[in-house]
């Protein structure tokens, strides 16, 4: 998903909005860019399952840290099969 993709999308736009109040507190610059990153990424792979709580809004938060904790699950267990 490019940036203006990403403009034009309005709930991609409402979860950063939720998200900037957390994201402003991050310890440094580099961690921002990192969970931006990490959120761009899960939300263009699970779009259509977080869209689909669309109607309310705190909901989004919660279908993306879903989605969040599904990615991070699959890489875990993809880095333990790499070490076995």
């Amino acid at each position: 998903m490019d940036t203006s993709e990403k403009s034009k999308d309005k709930t991609y736009q409402k979860i950063m909005e939720q998200l900037h109040i957390f994201m402003e507190h991050l310890p440094s610059e580099e961690d921002k860019k990192i969970l931006s990153k990490m959120v761009s990424e899960c939300y263009h792979k699970h779009c259509e399952s977080i869209k689909s709580m669309e109607r309310d809004d705190p909901d989004l938060i919660t279908q993306l840290i879903m989605a969040l904790l599904v990615d991070q699950i699959s890489l875990i267990e993809r880095l333990k099969a790499n070490n076995h």
